[in-house]
């Protein structure tokens, strides 16, 4: 006669939902419940537990492709540093970021493979960290000379146009375009040209504060009035 195998013991089904696992990982991602607790609380095996949370990660590592060598918070330290020296008119460039990024990575300790004789981060490593952070990118910079820069303000905006308006009242020239003249003089400096920054994406202008070193210039003064009247423009 033939002979059947009867398994010994008893065999435990799954008797857990998928849901349930899912709440499970979520409740020990963020940081809610640890792996045992979740387990006891949702009804998951603690081994099952462990591995899925490993299996999900591991997924999401290779999903991002290459790993940076700054971690996640340290990366969004140095996107944070960029946006506020845009904002000062200190927009980095490429370089700069790169040198941002071997400093931030040696203050934190982080191991890295930054090139420790340029004290830089590889251009590979900023291209992927440009398309980590899509917020960023390289834009053209707008010099804006340091004077100009500290001189224009909110506070000294608004006593602009409070003196402009006494003056309009105090001469009734709010009916009168005609006499109503403005004129200013621009400087085409020839050297000391921004290049390419990288900035907040978005952004309508990209100043970058340049240096008071003199070099050849031209000069146009024009004028105009407020129905639209121009005098012959002055260039020297």
């Amino acid at each position: 006669m033939p002979t059947f195998y009867k398994r010994k013991g008893t065999v435990n089904r799954a008797t857990w939902s998928a849901e349930a696992l899912q709440n499970a990982m979520n409740a020990v991602s963020t940081g809610t419940l640890g792996v045992n607790q979740a387990a006891r609380e949702y009804g998951i095996p603690k081994t099952t537990l462990k591995n899925r949370i490993k299996l999900q990660k591991s997924s999401k590592s290779r999903s991002l492709g290459k790993q940076s060598c700054l971690n996640e918070e340290a990366e969004l330290k140095l996107v944070s540093h960029i946006k506020k020296m845009q904002k000062y008119g200190f927009t980095p460039n490429r370089d700069l970021v790169r040198s941002m990024a071997f400093e931030l990575a040696e203050k934190l300790k982080i191991k890295h493979n930054f090139n420790k004789i340029k004290k830089k981060a590889g251009y590979d490593w900023l291209q992927l960290f440009l398309s980590r952070h899509a917020d960023l990118s390289v834009r053209k910079a707008e010099g804006v000379s340091n004077a100009r820069a500290v001189g224009l303000n909110k506070t000294v905006v608004e006593e602009y146009f409070s003196v402009l308006e006494n003056v309009l009242t105090e001469y009734q020239l709010f009916e009168k375009p005609g006499n109503i003249f403005n004129i200013d003089e621009s400087g085409l400096q020839l050297n000391n040209k921004p290049g390419y920054v990288i900035a907040e994406k978005g952004s309508k202008t990209v100043s970058n504060i340049t240096s008071g070193e003199k070099g050849e210039t031209i000069s146009i003064v024009a004028c105009c009035s407020a129905e639209g009247v121009f005098l012959p423009p002055y260039v020297f």
